[in-house]
């Protein structure tokens, strides 16, 4: 699935999040402003909801963008007792961040933005639960909710199965995929197939020089290899504190992710599914 908090048209603009920044409160933007912004942070709260198992009825009257303001008005930075517009204010300026990276990665990144600190925090305040990160047996950390009854936890986790193949719901590790190869797009300026490309061809050992991997570069071998290092070094930071980086589930259905992206005349040249 696409990145639906900045790509394709949804991005509210620079200026936007400029007028947002200066006050942190959509309401008081610009109506143009406020408008964009409003659509933009509402879908990601929602979407963010979603995936933690929450629908829109569960929080009621309460407004998400309110919840989104209020989060970056009343809490402190990770590592500093202070407003986290300040904060960030201080890692656009000495990072050299260009609003639109700052949005769409430090606040709304799909594998470690912000957003989801904020999401817990709303579902924390709407029904009163206390969120723990603890390590299951399998050495992975997961969100365990305090508080919260047995309804309740059958509300946000998956039901029982004896089919395994039911029990794994491969989705959530699909659009995590999906959103990581738009992302790394928008990051090295690169077009979507050319990652997925980049990505495939040294998973499956495909030489970078290879004719069908030129041609969807549009690019000498030399110019194909620094590409090919500059994706692959943006993978590793946007992967860094992400859980399932080492899982091999997640690099298969990342390989899969990229064969997919491409066209099916690139996967018949590279020998991939026709």
């Amino acid at each position: 699935m696409k990145d639906e908090y900045c790509l394709n048209g949804n991005y509210a603009g620079d200026s936007a999040w400029r007028e947002w920044f200066a006050m942190c409160a959509v309401e008081r933007c610009s109506a143009a402003n406020g408008e964009r912004l409003r659509t933009q942070v509402s879908s990601a709260m929602l979407l963010r909801l979603a995936r933690y198992g929450l629908s829109r009825a569960d929080a009621g009257g309460d407004d998400p963008v309110a919840a989104f303001d209020a989060y970056f008005r009343l809490k402190g930075s990770r590592d500093e007792k202070k407003p986290l517009k300040l904060y960030f204010a201080h890692r656009i300026k000495a990072e050299g961040l260009r609003m639109a990276d700052f949005v769409c990665g430090t606040l709304f990144g799909s594998l470690s933005g912000r957003i989801h600190d904020i999401v817990i925090d709303w579902i924390a305040t709407l029904k009163g639960w206390r969120p723990r990160s603890v390590r299951g047996e399998d050495g992975r950390r997961r969100l365990v909710w305090e508080s919260a009854g047995e309804d309740d936890i059958a509300q946000i986790e998956q039901p029982d199965t004896s089919d395994p193949a039911e029990f794994l719901d491969l989705e959530p590790l699909r659009e995590k995929a999906l959103s990581l190869i738009e992302t790394v797009s928008w990051k090295i300026k690169a077009e979507k197939q050319s990652v997925a490309l980049l990505y495939y061809a040294t998973a499956q050992d495909i030489p970078i020089t290879a004719t069908a991997v030129l041609e969807v570069l549009k690019t000498a071998k030399s110019r194909a290899y620094a590409l090919r290092e500059k994706a692959m070094e943006t993978l590793k930071r946007e992967l860094k504190n992400d859980e399932d980086a080492a899982s091999p589930l997640f690099a298969r259905t990342l390989l899969e992710a990229c064969e997919a992206a491409l066209d099916e005349d690139v996967r018949a040249k590279l020998g991939g599914a026709e």
